[in-house]
């Protein structure tokens, strides 16, 4: 895939993914827009998309990673709740956040679902499943990276 397609697929998913927002939290939020940015980068280049898929595929693809996020935070929320108050909840009240928690579980899982359907209509069966291990492999090198950061700060 050309430099010019990357550079271009970039701008179109940074337009489109409303990512010039207000900066949130400063630092985090910097490394939360590079990461983002290689992960693009990464997909991009695994996925080999043609400049029609790309125009489609982004925003689907932004759209889903929203609703994922807001789902995490949810989720966030409900067990900083039992961190800060487990002791004082009652049985309903775990029980509830419990069951809150499943069901963000499963919230997650129909968008999944809903949005490979999404996919399915723009790409093809291999592209979408090359995106799936794409995103496993990019997790899986963002931990070693880290990793290897952690060691080499307590090597200091």
């Amino acid at each position: 895939m050309n430099r010019t397609l990357i550079i271009l697929t970039l701008v179109l998913t940074f337009s489109t993914s409303g990512i010039a927002q207000e900066k949130e939290h400063g630092m985090h939020h910097q490394m939360s827009e590079r990461f983002e940015a290689q992960k693009i980068s990464f997909i991009t280049q695994k996925l080999e998309l043609t400049p029609d898929e790309a125009q489609l595929f982004w925003p689907l693809y932004n759209e889903l990673g929203k609703k994922k996020k807001e789902n995490r935070e949810q989720a966030k929320t409900l067990f900083r709740k039992l961190r800060n108050n487990s002791e004082e909840l009652s049985d309903k009240e775990l029980g509830d956040i419990s069951d809150e928690l499943i069901e963000l579980k499963l919230q997650e899982a129909h968008l999944q679902k809903e949005y490979h359907l999404k996919y399915k209509k723009i790409l093809s069966a291999k592209k979408i499943l090359t995106l799936y291990h794409s995103e496993r492999q990019f997790q899986s090198m963002l931990l070693r990276q880290i990793k290897e950061r952690g060691k080499h700060q307590h090597e200091k």
